[in-house]
């Protein structure tokens, strides 16, 4: 028995026993997230996972493919060319957060940290797709992800909130943690 799994069994154990409060013994484990299988992508597998409802993967891989597969008919270009250049459009660079000092609370601005970064992208390019009047979920997809690889649409004017919100509040940046 290896170490790991004598500290999984102790663990165990301990949570049987009730004696353990939930995330203050350590830290969550992060999970491994496999690559999408048509194109070998985790960013594209993520967002699968984002667009996903009740479990039903099979359909929120159909959505997908079927935009990567308009971008690539109409564009003639590589769709994950695309979809990447969505996407890095779309990450934030700054954002405010709340901080409390002295009862009163401040937006400080703060760098985003890459993985929040591409999350923030990810959540507001399936925001601005589902608010979008298409026909087809596909449809609403395909035109917001070309919107956001030529810097325009919805996602975008989202990130450019942030940053203006961030450059108003820039006199509150000595409050940083």
């Amino acid at each position: 028995m290896s170490l790991l799994e004598k500290k999984e069994d102790h663990y165990t154990v301990l949570k049987n026993q009730n004696k353990i409060i939930m995330s203050r013994k350590r830290k969550a484990p992060v999970r491994k997230i496999y690559p999408d299988p048509r194109y070998g992508s985790v960013i594209i597998s993520k967002f699968i996972n984002s667009i996903m409802y009740d479990g039903k993967r099979s359909t929120a891989e159909k959505i997908l493919y079927s935009a990567l597969k308009k971008i690539e008919d109409k564009s003639k270009t590589d769709p994950i060319k695309v979809f990447n250049t969505a996407i890095s459009n779309v990450k934030p660079n700054l954002e405010v957060r709340s901080r409390r000092v002295g009862g009163a609370t401040y937006q400080v601005p703060v760098e985003v940290k890459t993985n929040r970064s591409q999350a923030l992208a990810l959540r507001w390019l399936l925001e601005a797709t589902r608010k979008r009047k298409n026909k087809t979920m596909a449809e609403k997809l395909y035109y917001e992800l070309m919107d956001a690889s030529q810097n325009k649409g919805t996602a975008i004017k989202k990130r450019e909130d942030t940053h203006k919100m961030a450059e108003s509040n820039k006199a509150f940046a000595h409050f940083r943690w």
